[in-house]
């Protein structure tokens, strides 16, 4: 399945606006925020199953997500209450629980909650609504790039982004020793890298010439494609690591 990547990162440039750093008392610029928990009249509520609430804030721009749907808007902090405006959403078709939490959780944003931060710990209150949220580099650390093994969950290509084809299961793995263990989905092989600046400088990679059928023969070819690029630029965040270089990249997820 192939998705247009309309995400928070495109929602906080969807428009522009002057950014007062520590607005209102807090400084929130380049911070995000995982729910902790959510209580209603003082009673726990729960959230979709597998779903949390995220907060990004980045020059004047709050990016919201609940499990479905992005939502990215301008912001600014008034006496102790957060009040956001304008602003776009994505339009993902989900469950109908899922669609329901986006439309409470921007339709709280919306209302002009107070806000609070200690330390690494944000707080909103609407009404009798009330959301606890972690720094999300507490809550979820970054993983580092070597050590975990990391499986291909998607495919970029230009501005697309596409799915792992049902079946097929492709990953990397970087050691100390300064190799990358390599499997296609169909293949494996190894090869060397180094970390420079941010990016990572392959060496060739030799990989077994097993012959792959579609669709695991085109995610072999997006695979070495990366793979070959002369310098090809990382990030990582949690547990998700992208690789890109010009018009082409994957993203994986990791576990240690």
């Amino acid at each position: 399945m192939t998705i247009s990547r309309i995400g928070i990162g495109v929602l906080l440039l969807a428009s522009a606006c002057q950014f007062i750093p520590g607005a209102g008392g807090l400084d929130l610029n380049g911070r995000a925020f995982l729910s902790s928990s959510v209580t209603e009249d003082g009673a726990p509520r729960p959230l979709v199953d597998g779903t949390q609430i995220r907060l990004d804030f980045a020059d004047g721009m709050i990016g919201a997500s609940a499990g479905c749907n992005h939502f990215g808007g301008t912001y600014r902090i008034d006496g102790g209450v957060l009040i956001v405006t304008g602003g776009a959403m994505t339009e993902m078709g989900c469950d109908s629980a899922r669609h329901e939490q986006d439309d409470w959780l921007f339709g709280l944003l919306g209302a002009q909650p107070l806000i609070t931060l200690d330390g690494d710990e944000l707080r909103l209150e609407e009404a009798t609504t009330v959301i606890t949220l972690v720094d999300r580099e507490v809550a979820d650390p970054n993983l580092p790039l070597v050590g975990p093994t990391w499986t291909l969950t998607s495919i970029i290509s230009g501005d697309a982004v596409s799915s792992m084809p049902a079946g097929v299961v492709a990953s990397l793995a970087f050691t100390e020793a300064g190799l990358v263990m390599v499997n296609t989905g169909c293949n494996t092989g190894t090869g060397t890298f180094e970390v420079v600046d941010g990016t990572v400088r392959f060496g060739p990679i030799a990989v077994t010439e097993r012959a792959c059928d579609s669709p695991v023969a085109e995610v072999e070819q997006a695979v070495l494609e990366v793979l070959g690029a002369d310098v090809v630029a990382y990030q990582i965040e949690a547990r998700s690591l992208t690789l890109t270089t010009a018009g082409a990249g994957l993203g994986l997820d990791g576990v240690q």
